[in-house]
């Protein structure tokens, strides 16, 4: 899946017209909109040669679907951020919790959680003719740290994190713009590169893929959609042992191939159909045979990116922003309405990913307007993966922990302890050494149905670090950060770098477990000021 492994509280949607073919977009957007935001047909030069197709879509019959669902048919919760937030209500599912990040340019296509934070593509608005090289990649940390990490892209499609080699594959489709050298194909970039030219990092020849979109990886291997259109559509496999990288078909026969992503042993696949420029998702084996169609053709959902919610449910964003399948009973179902940029509709959703640890979902968005919204990453954090923190229950809901797993106690008593492996996935850093990096924010003003009615969240008017062991200047700057954003009535994430806790040493030079401690307190809004206080022990078990 495009996630963690493919990781603040702010949104980003992507001009997702300036990195998708066209009709890709004109699918899910109005046609007002797709009239001043979509670049013109891309018209492929050097591109490789035809791949035979074998694993054929099946033939679609476009029918008049009902327009996209309204928030009212979901269960919700209006949460208003404050950070950097919007000054209108944002819905989302009941068990989700809203927050955004805002940077200070537009967001484009990738949005793929890593190491202690996030890499975004970013680039001006679309102009005509479209400018060359004018994109850029960005690693922003869980604490709003920005770094610039590749630069001279065109058209950014997706993009997807492989953390055992270090390397953020982006997929860029703009090599007809207006001063581009290299473009059309999957480009290879270091996930420590600092203002990388990506000129010279193609995994395929440039023009190899003419409308390469969206981007995952397989078994080691990389999967690309190329939206050509016209049922030449088509998802190709890059085997990247070869020297050099070879591509074959992996699927074919679809019209704009959109987003793609891997469930285990399954590959969702989306589409837009021609002429009617519904959405449809497949699932598809690992070895590329068609097994169903999961929806569609339909308006209710878009096919620009695809993803799994913690939950383990299929999510689509485009129009509406984000969708996302209900395991319950099959129906598709908005998870977030009214990113809108202050504006009548609703923002169209772009890269989508999803963390497997804390389960956070993160996706970009636009409303065509350069609105803050259109500059953000958008992020959704689920309920059911925030530590309550064992205090009072009826104000446990005022302020809860994000980014830590608590380890279940023999007595079957609430936990106050997370236990970390040194390098597994709740170590931030990703590598076995020597310190676990917790990645721990807070939420506040929580509506937890977990509290079943004990606590109705009344606003925080103060949050304090009372103890902190090991000192940790990430933990006092996520509470600086929190500070500066309350007094607070609503709903809110905030996110850090991530508390560090070192292992031990025994006296024969062995690695022993390191043990941490946090100690964070809020203070509610109202006369009496009450008070939520949480403390968690962080334990770092060294590597086997």
């Amino acid at each position: 899946m495009k996630r963690a492994a493919k990781g603040a509280t702010n949104v980003a949607p992507p001009i997702v017209a300036t990195n998708v073919a066209p009709p890709i977009v004109a699918t899910n957007v109005a046609p007002p909109i797709v009239a001043t935001n979509v670049a013109p047909p891309i018209v492929a030069t050097n591109v490789a040669p035809p791949i035979v197709a074998t694993n054929v879509a099946p033939p679609i019959v476009a029918t008049n679907v009902a327009p996209p669902i309204v928030a009212t048919s979901i269960v919700a919760t209006i949460v208003t951020l404050l950070i950097h937030g919007p000054a209108y209500a944002v819905l989302t599912q009941y068990n989700y919790q809203y927050s955004r990040q805002v940077l200070g340019q537009l967001t484009e296509g990738c949005i793929a959680q890593t190491q202690g934070g996030a890499f975004v593509g970013v680039g001006p608005a679309l102009a005509y003719p479209p400018a060359g090289g004018t994109r850029s990649i960005l690693f922003v940390s869980g604490g709003g740290t920005v770094r610039t990490v590749a630069t001279g892209l065109n058209s950014i499609g997706d993009c997807v994190y492989d953390p055992n080699a270090d390397v953020l594959y982006v997929t860029d489709s703009g090599l007809e713009f207006s001063g581009a050298t290299t473009g059309d194909t999957v480009f290879a970039i270091p996930g420590d590169s600092t203002n990388l030219p990506v000129a010279g990092h193609e995994v395929l020849p440039s023009g190899s893929i003419p409308a390469a979109f969206s981007i995952d990886l397989l078994d080691g291997d990389l999967l690309v959609s190329d939206a050509t259109g016209g049922g030449n559509g088509r998802v190709i496999r890059i085997d990247l042992a070869d020297d050099p990288p070879s591509a074959t078909t992996f699927a074919s026969g679809f019209d704009y191939t959109g987003g793609i992503t891997v469930n285990g042993s399954h590959v969702l696949i989306s589409q837009a159909v021609s002429p009617s420029f519904e959405s449809v998702i497949y699932s598809y084996s690992d070895g590329g045979a068609y097994e169903s169609t999961l929806h569609g053709p339909s308006y209710d959902h878009g096919s620009i990116d695809v993803d799994i919610n913690y939950e383990g449910e299929p999510m689509m964003t485009g129009s509406p922003t984000l969708a996302v399948i209900d395991d319950f009973d099959g129906m598709v179902r908005p998870m977030v309405t009214g990113i809108n940029g202050g504006g009548a509709s609703d923002a169209f959703g772009g890269g989508l990913n999803v963390n497997d640890f804390t389960g956070r979902i993160d996706f970009l968005a636009s409303t065509f307007t350069g609105a803050d919204d259109d500059k953000s990453i958008h992020r959704l954090v689920n309920v059911d993966r925030l530590v309550e923190g064992g205090g009072n229950p009826s104000t446990d809901c005022a302020m809860e922990i994000y980014g830590l797993q608590l380890a279940p106690t023999a007595s079957g008593k609430p936990s106050h302890t997370a236990i970390c492996t040194d390098g597994d996935a709740c170590d931030a850093d990703g590598q076995a050494d020597g310190t676990c990096t917790f990645p721990i924010g807070v939420c506040l003003n929580v509506q937890d149905y977990r509290l079943n009615g004990e606590c109705a969240p009344t606003g925080v008017a103060a949050v304090q670090l009372l103890a902190v062991s090991p000192e940790s200047d990430e933990m006092q700057a996520l509470v600086n950060a929190v500070s500066a954003a309350v007094p607070a009535a609503d709903g809110a994430c905030f996110f850090s770098d991530g508390m560090k806790v070192a292992l031990g040493m025994t006296s024969s030079g062995e690695p022993r477990r390191g043990r941490g401690v946090l100690r964070l307190r809020a203070v509610m809004n109202g006369e009496h000021s009450r008070k939520d206080t949480d403390t968690i022990k962080l334990v770092c078990e060294p590597a086997p």
